[in-house]
């Protein structure tokens, strides 16, 4: 399937506020407008978007309905989630996948959106984008980031990691280093539990040709190594053309005779001769990228980049 491009987002332009895991507060959302408004554009929230149905922003139905209603609207530009949580894979198969087919445009979150993100993206081609969301503390890095990409994401443009990061998560050190520093594949990834929870569905993905970006938060070394294990036992690997570590937040080893994360992370790369970076700028921390999944890349270890092979927005829309 060819890749979908979106339009780009122009200033003026109405960008639909979506809750499609866990609920928001009243304050919560008027935080989510203000960041929509700061940036240049025109916030709309979804219908029932302040639902709360348990650890859930609403029923599945409704909270696949605001995500159908703002695809169907022709006058918002893109989608972006207040946050993550939990739940989204409990509404894909209640999404109008036709519907966005026929209307495409941007859509963006991290942590639980990933399912969101690569389901849209494998059913209609759809370029999607694994960005910040407008409820969690970022900062100028990621903001910038994810508006620029919005608007101006096109061929040759550099992702690169924030130069003035602090470092919010244990270090990951690769030793040996592969041999080769540079590849070029296409985009997938997201957090590695929502990754594995795909696995064996019809959302599932394939490696052949992609560069893989995994990030996950608040899980020990061995759940990491279960998860780790389990995509490497599921996929084929022999097409795949790298990897790209995120921040591991909240992933240090706990007790003497746990294994660490590098250790955790060695052994899963064990064998695999392409390039990998770590510690790159995305995952649940204030610096955070925007990756398009399903857009060809070229990745460099050396210079620590990311570099667009194609438009991942229509400008000329």
């Amino acid at each position: 399937m060819n890749s979908l491009i979106p339009p780009a987002l122009r200033p003026g332009d109405k960008v639909g506020i979506v809750a499609p895991a866990g609920p928001i507060t009243e304050q919560q959302a008027q935080k989510a407008a203000w960041n929509v408004s700061r940036a240049g554009y025109v916030p709309v929230m979804a219908d029932g978007i302040l639902d709360k149905y348990g650890y859930l922003a609403g029923s599945d139905e409704a909270r696949a309905n605001q995500i159908n209603s703002l695809f169907a609207q022709k006058d918002v530009k893109a989608i972006v989630c207040a946050r993550g949580g939990y739940g989204t894979t409990r509404i894909l198969d209640l999404l109008d996948y036709d519907l966005i087919k026929s209307n495409p445009k941007i859509i963006g979150g991290y942590s639980d959106i990933t399912a969101l993100a690569i389901a849209i993206n494998k059913m209609t081609g759809l370029i999607t984008f694994h960005s910040s969301m407008l409820v969690p503390e970022d900062n100028e890095y990621t903001r910038s980031m994810m508006w620029k990409i919005f608007g101006n994401g096109i061929r040759n443009a550099k992702i690169a990691c924030d130069p003035s990061e602090a470092m919010e998560s244990p270090k990951v050190d690769i030793s040996p280093t592969p041999s080769k520093n540079r590849s070029q594949g296409t985009l997938i990834g997201g957090n590695l539990c929502l990754l594995e929870a795909l696995i064996g569905t019809k959302y599932d993905f394939n490696l052949a040709n992609k560069i893989i970006f995994i990030e996950e938060i608040n899980e020990p070394p061995y759940k990491i190594d279960r998860m780790l294990t389990h995509l490497r036992m599921c996929k084929n690997f022999s097409g795949l053309r790298g990897i790209v570590f995120g921040k591991m937040k909240g992933c240090e080893a706990q007790g003497e005779n746990s294994l660490t994360l590098s250790q955790v992370i060695n052994d899963f790369i064990k064998g695999l001769d392409i390039p990998i970076i770590t510690d790159f700028s995305f995952g649940h921390v204030k610096s955070r990228c925007t990756l398009p999944i399903g857009a060809k890349v070229r990745m460099d270890v050396e210079k620590r980049e990311l570099t667009l092979l194609e438009d991942v927005v229509q400008t000329n829309s």
